[in-house]
């Protein structure tokens, strides 16, 4: 019999063998809601994990249609005969949870991923009260020696070395003046107070919402991660972020590109240089999310060699009760 117990840290070790992302969450991710962190046991004996991360900066919305995210995940371990078990009742425990956090806020939506063509799944989703929320492109692509958008690898830059360009610039409000291609500088991005609010302020205005501070400082905390930004006019003005996924595969994300300077080839160069930086990391393959209808990044993913892999569905749930 399948129970559902709080999270203790002397499960930290079982979350471990099962999942060593989610026990990395677990015990440092900001977003993470501690209270909504649960365990599976059968007979005792741990059996799956669950918890939800309060990821209300991610995309949020401004003023009365503002809606706050909460991501769900949860994991039982594969191939056990309780897995099918566990897996639901964990779902079903981060739906009561979750409920119990929103209270009356009919603005809070709980939100996971599943692959489209994971069809048994998605039918459990609707059957717990999920609904479509977006649909997600998944895509890929190689890099190998033969890889015609390889850049030589810059040289490091010693201290002594560094000039402006390479200094945390100053963010100067909506000041805008012509930029070209050659005129951007590609770099590392310094993990300084000023180079964070420029970054947050040009993520903000590519997407109209910002990203999760916390999710970005955990990610940075991997020292395979790393954010690479194009700096023109003394700005900060494009930027990826690469962390390892997987065994050869790295996610190549949060890709963005302040609408001044776009259609300029600067994103493209960005990522030109990171695949470079991808390839003397010993990466194969390079993989990135963008949502299903923003074709205009799709059309710029193709040329640059990626091809779609997959799609994810976004699945939302608003709570019991409730009808959006």
């Amino acid at each position: 019999m399948v129970t559902i117990v709080n999270y203790r840290e002397r499960y930290q070790s079982d979350v471990e063998k099962l999942n060593a992302e989610m026990a990395r969450q677990l015990a440092s991710h900001a977003d993470v809601v501690k209270e909504s962190a649960c365990v599976a046991l059968c007979d005792g004996a741990f059996a799956g994990v669950g918890f939800l991360a309060d990821t209300t900066p991610y995309r949020a919305q401004t003023g009365e249609r503002a809606v706050r995210y909460m991501r769900a995940e949860f994991a039982a371990i594969p191939g056990s005969e309780t897995e099918a078990e566990a897996s639901v009742l964990l779902l079903e425990e981060l739906q009561y949870r979750f409920d119990r956090l929103r209270r009356d806020d009919r603005r809070t939506v709980m939100r996971l991923w599943v692959k489209a063509e994971d069809t048994a799944y998605t039918e459990l989703l609707f059957d717990e009260g999920f609904r479509v929320g977006n649909v997600m492109t998944v895509m890929a692509r190689t890099i190998d020696e033969t890889d015609e958008w390889l850049e030589e690898p810059a040289e490091p830059v010693g201290d002594e070395d560094r000039g402006p360009a390479y200094e945390p610039v100053k963010w100067r409000g909506d000041e805008f003046t012509e930029a070209s291609a050659d005129e951007v500088t590609i770099r590392e991005f310094f993990e300084s107070g000023d180079e964070w609010e420029q970054y947050f302020k040009v993520n903000a205005r590519s997407f109209g919402e910002p990203d999760s501070e916390n999710e970005m400082r955990f990610r940075l905390r991997n020292p395979d991660a790393h954010v690479w930004v194009a700096i023109a006019d003394d700005r900060l003005v494009a930027a990826v972020s690469t962390w390892p996924f997987a065994e050869g595969v790295f996610a190549t994300e949060n890709i963005f590109c302040d609408p001044l300077y776009r259609r300029r080839g600067i994103t493209t160069r960005l990522l030109r240089y990171v695949f470079g930086k991808l390839y003397d990391a010993e990466a194969r393959c390079a993989r990135l999310t963008v949502y299903g209808d923003n074709l205009p990044a799709i059309a710029l993913y193709r040329k640059l060699g990626y091809s779609v892999a997959y799609e994810l569905l976004e699945m939302h749930y608003y709570g019991r009760g409730t009808e959006e």
